[in-house]
């Protein structure tokens, strides 16, 4: 017979505890213990943290809430964990014995690899500005090739290129055999408008490789040579299949005002690959070509998938308005707003819903409101 144990939350609470790393919420102590056993890389921060003790305490736990105080501050991870662990007795010694394995072998590897596990667990999410962080601790212990790219790609997500290049350049220059950090390294001073740099790496590589035919386009492309950038799109999709060369090449087929082309580009894209990106591209390329109606199913279509996104609310909002729809344009607004309360773009698109019913003064007072946290934004060193 298995051994029953008590839970020591003994009510039930409304107000869970929502783990940062993996968004998961809990409401007893019982299921934290849980979440923590198995997402222990992902809960290091969580378990020592504040408001996660307040948790504890607020749930009515109040002497293992002390405990837990006291286990913050021991200065040995291992042991600080397995002991939180093992506050309610609700694991079997076996499974905390083979935890406890896993964190010595963690404990013996070295502090850059750490930080580089929880920087590519970040990146993987595509919150770039987390992953920087662990990697830049990471780097201060060891510089190699793996961090330096792994930094770059971090950089790039936060909308930093420039800063990017100088790291995918340093990596490409411990291995300037390694095609991919050439690749990594020409597509963000692509982006960060530094084409002549960007073509003289470019020219030291294999032109026939469709990679190599993309990047030449991607830089025609950003200097307006559509008909050139469509060629060389063109030619790298027909050389391998990249879903973003389709995507570049239904652009070039818009800036030329093909727009049939251009919608008929993205619908040969399989339907494994029509992920939220996908419906949003194809509800632009309707709206642009005047087919408002079609934007509209395309974005409720990506909704179906992701109803909890504000960006797709607004997107509805605003092909709404644009159809004189203003009664559901003002619902999705709503929507996005109580998914978003202070999103710019959310707030600017209800204004402009407002002005279209006519409301002058809330459409001004939205504006303001815009005004006035643009103001504090920039005041805290924000925008």
């Amino acid at each position: 017979m298995s051994h029953l144990h008590l839970c020591v939350s003994q009510t039930e609470h409304t107000a869970p505890y929502k783990f940062n790393a993996t968004g998961i919420k809990v409401y007893t102590f019982e299921e934290a213990l849980y979440h923590c056993l198995h997402n222990w890389r992902q809960s290091m921060e969580d378990f020592i943290c504040e408001s996660f003790i307040e948790w504890v305490e607020g749930i009515g736990l109040h002497q293992i809430a002390e405990k837990m105080h006291k286990i913050a501050a021991m200065e040995n991870f291992s042991m600080a964990y397995l002991s939180f662990l093992s506050l309610a007795d609700f694991f079997p010694q076996e499974r905390i014995a083979d935890l406890q394995k896993e964190l010595v072998m963690w404990e013996k590897r070295q502090a850059w690899e750490k930080y580089k596990e929880q920087g590519d667990f970040w990146l993987r999410r595509g919150e770039g500005e987390r992953a920087f962080g662990f990697y830049e601790r990471a780097l201060s212990y060891s510089e190699n090739v793996t961090l330096l790219n792994n930094t770059g790609l971090a950089l790039m997500h936060m909308g930093e290129p420039y800063t990017a290049t100088k790291h995918f350049e340093r990596a490409a220059d411990i291995e300037p055999d390694n095609l991919q950090l050439r690749f990594n390294h020409t597509e963000a001073l692509i982006a960060a408008d530094l084409h002549d740099d960007a073509l003289k790496i470019i020219a030291g590589l294999p032109q026939q490789h469709p990679e190599i035919m993309y990047f030449k386009g991607e830089i025609a492309y950003r200097q307006k040579h559509y008909f050139e950038a469509m060629h060389l799109f063109k030619m790298a999709a027909e050389t391998a299949y990249d879903v973003d060369y389709i995507y570049r090449l239904s652009d070039c087929y818009m800036k030329t005002r093909q727009f049939a082309l251009a919608i008929e580009t993205l619908e040969a894209i399989p339907d494994d690959e029509r992920d939220l990106y996908f419906q949003q591209k194809l509800a632009g390329h309707h709206a642009e070509s005047g087919n408002i109606p079609a934007a509209i199913k395309a974005i409720e279509k990506a909704l179906m998938a992701d109803a909890a996104s504000a960006d797709l609310w607004i997107s509805l909002a605003g092909f709404y308005r644009m159809d004189y729809n203003l009664i559901r344009a003002a619902g999705a607004i709503s929507k996005a707003l109580s998914l978003s309360p202070e999103n710019p773009n959310a707030l600017l698109e209800q204004a402009r819903i407002r002005k279209a019913e006519g409301r002058t003064k809330e459409y001004q007072g939205i504006l303001r409101r815009i005004l006035d946290k643009f103001k504090e934004n920039f005041r805290k060193g924000g925008l």
